[in-house]
């Protein structure tokens, strides 16, 4: 039921919840009273949101620590290459974004922080897919694709998420283990993005080395 509310839809009716989650309007009801006892969810004029509780306990996932031991990172990638960055993880093969540091020189990408694209559409995605543990779902095209990623140790993405963006992406590793990825968007017109890999690599080390000693994302 959580999943009806979205960056464009904060605050929902009970009849346009019943509607987005496709549960009966009772269920709904019932379902609210619930999560409004422990503040996940909060009654406002015109409907419903998400509560501020929501907020304090993702404050406390992993994802959430290595964001912020990332955002410096991030923060100088972007001064380098003057270019939006993004740090996403994968989630039920779709492309979670963790952090979104926008340029002006860049053109408008459709990642939100804390919404998702489908993996193969992007460059963290197929990063992630490529370096992850192999059970996804995948057409030969996209099975060639991976392996030409696992290969070259980086992806790219013209134009499959939006017309005229490009991205190039690599992987955070923990371990052995890709637990994220990092990307550079641009404009599709300005090249291949190969000018963006050695910072790129550089900030994922970085990242990699920082997030080695943080147990919550070596468990």
């Amino acid at each position: 039921m959580l999943d009806a509310f979205s960056h464009g839809h904060r605050v929902l009716t009970l009849s346009q919840i019943a509607r987005r989650s496709g549960l009966p309007k009772s269920t709904v009801h019932r379902l609210l009273l619930m999560l409004m006892r422990v503040r996940a969810v909060e009654q406002v004029p015109g409907g419903y949101t998400v509560g501020l509780r929501m907020f304090s306990v993702g404050s406390m996932s992993a994802e959430v620590a290595l964001r912020e031991l990332a955002l410096p990172r991030l923060e100088n990638l972007r001064r380098m290459t003057r270019q939006t960055v993004h740090l996403a993880v994968l989630r039920d093969e779709e492309s979670v974004y963790l952090e979104k540091l926008p340029s002006l020189v860049s053109p408008h990408t459709p990642a939100l922080v804390g919404g998702r694209l489908p993996a193969p559409r992007t460059g963290v995605g197929k990063v992630l897919l490529a370096f992850g543990d192999g059970r996804s779902r995948m057409d030969s095209a996209l099975a060639v694709c991976l392996e030409s990623v696992r290969r070259d140790g980086f992806a790219t993405d013209r134009e499959e998420a939006t017309p005229g963006l490009a991205c190039v992406a690599v992987p955070i590793f923990v371990g052995n283990r890709a637990v994220a990825a990092v990307s550079v968007a641009f404009a599709a017109k300005e090249g291949d993005g190969q000018v963006f890999l050695n910072p790129l690599r550089e900030t994922a080390v970085a990242i990699s080395r920082m997030a080695a000693v943080v147990p919550s994302l070596t468990s």
